[in-house]
């Protein structure tokens, strides 16, 4: 009966905009959630299929709802916390426990960046959901996968120590100037690299021993306990070879050293110069321990404290040995000794290895790097922030939380570096703002009010037209 179906018509408008309403207050109640996405009702006519030319059958409307995941809220300057927005796609690889992930674990997904620490120094949101990413190894190296979760886990921001990490590589420029004179003590042979009152490692003007050098390089390494030591090179320009390559006698030493004749030297040999200036690997030598010149390198090891090699650390440093490599061999890193006209100067220098310091903050920057900072200077890279990214976003299942689970609809995720694989960059110190707009959803408010209205008038319409059918009979 066409009357009846009216009515049911109007029972269902009266649901479907229920449902819009429903959809309505909640955006309103989460326009300040970070992170939220709008929700709207989409409505669609139900047909009969007894519908004709002659008559109609109403069957009336059903409401659809939709959460728009891939719109963007605007990012907004925040200063609380370790806040973190997404310029892009994706979502935050999220968990509700800090332990670690296995294949088993329940993977959450969202937009909410407001993360903080808790207790122990994981970084949560206002949710209670843990962020993960890949972790940094001993070197900070980080190795993402885009499949394998277990190779994420939850990042912690506190409560790290900076590990001394002993020096193994110097590298440096330097220039000796081609007009320095002979040495006095070369030319007239009283300098000896393994004399206790000759070398240049012992000079001491006020003492009158030793013998002054023409140049110095110096360098800063650090031991395996973060302990700050000087390593000189000394050089002492000696004259030509039958080559007519320039001769400069050299000593590697540092007062921190033992050796065996008691000069703290960790190597003693001759740097051979071509005219052109550059350093002649196969004519330079470096002396070994009866003095004999063998062939030239600029590896060395020092042995730990508590050893009998020598050279090696002395007794009161309590440190472990160590290789220490300065480049002029060849090896990676490469060094630069020139000898040409000018000062004598050293015009770059690095080193690895780190004095031990203290936690003082911890950044992370667009590409989803995380770093502490230490008061010494030295940056450490704990991890990086993953994102992941869908086939059909718009399909995730919401869950409490303003989070998401992986749904058929949704399609499985992959995991995404920051700014890579379509997935956004990071956006350090900011928030995304809620997508819903209020004044749309007023003006939808008072839509939904007048539909509602007007439905449960299709209801009272009906039932009077059906009671003056019954009327009829009398």
């Amino acid at each position: 009966m066409t009357i009846n179906r009216a009515m049911q018509s109007g029972v269902t408008a009266l649901a479907a905009n229920a449902s819009a309403l429903s959809t309505i207050s909640n955006n309103i109640a989460n326009a300040n959630t970070t992170g939220y996405k709008r929700v709207t009702t989409n409505f669609t006519n139900l047909v009969s299929g007894t519908s004709g030319t002659a008559t109609y059958a109403s069957n009336g409307v059903t409401a659809a709802v939709q959460q728009n995941m891939t719109a963007r809220g605007e990012l907004n300057a925040a200063s609380s916390g370790y806040s973190l927005g997404i310029d892009g796609q994706g979502f935050f690889v999220t968990s509700d426990t800090s332990d670690a992930i296995n294949q088993g674990s329940t993977m959450l997904f969202t937009r909410d960046g407001s993360f903080n620490t808790d207790t122990s120094g994981y970084l949560r949101n206002a949710a209670g959901l843990y962020l993960q990413g890949w972790q940094a190894d001993s070197s900070g190296t980080v190795n993402p996968s885009s499949t394998d979760i277990t190779r994420l886990g939850p990042i912690n921001v506190a409560n790290i120590a900076n590990r001394a990490e002993s020096t193994t590589r110097v590298s440096f420029d330097a220039n000796l100037d081609s007009s320095t004179d002979i040495s006095d003590a070369a030319a007239n042979g009283t300098y000896d690299a393994t004399s206790a009152t000759a070398a240049m490692s012992v000079y001491d003007a006020a003492a009158g021993i030793g013998t002054k050098p023409d140049s110095t390089v110096s360098m800063t390494v650090s031991d395996s306990l973060g302990q700050q030591h000087t390593v000189t090179m000394s050089l002492l320009k000696r004259g030509t070879d039958a080559a007519n390559n320039t001769l400069w006698d050299y000593e590697v030493w540092s007062p921190d050293v033992t050796d065996t004749a008691g000069l703290a030297q960790l190597a003693t040999g001759t740097l051979a110069f071509n005219p052109d200036g550059t350093l002649d690997l196969a004519a330079s030598t470096t002396n070994d321990a009866t003095g004999a010149p063998g062939a030239f390198t600029s590896d060395y090891t020092i042995g730990a404290s508590n050893s009998t090699a020598a050279p090696r650390w002395n007794n009161s440093f309590g440190a472990a040995g160590q290789s220490l490599s300065m480049g002029l061999s060849g090896a990676s890193p490469t060094s630069e000794i020139t000898h040409l006209a000018g000062d004598s100067t050293t015009t770059r220098l690095t080193a690895n290895g780190t004095e031990f310091g203290l936690l003082t903050k911890v950044e992370i920057d667009k590409d989803g790097i995380v770093t502490a900072i230490y008061n010494n200077g030295n940056t450490r890279t704990l991890a990086q922030v993953a994102l992941a990214t869908f086939i059909n976003a718009n399909g995730l299942t919401p869950i409490s939380g303003n989070a998401f689970t992986v749904s058929s609809q949704s399609g499985g995720f992959t995991l995404r570096e920051p700014g890579e694989g379509g997935a956004g960059n990071l956006a350090p110190a900011a928030l995304e703002a809620s997508t819903v707009d209020l004044a749309q959803e007023f003006t939808g408010l008072i839509t939904t009010q007048r539909a509602y209205s007007a439905a449960s008038k299709i209801i009272t319409t009906s039932d009077e037209m059906l009671q003056e059918l019954l009327a009829l009979k009398r």
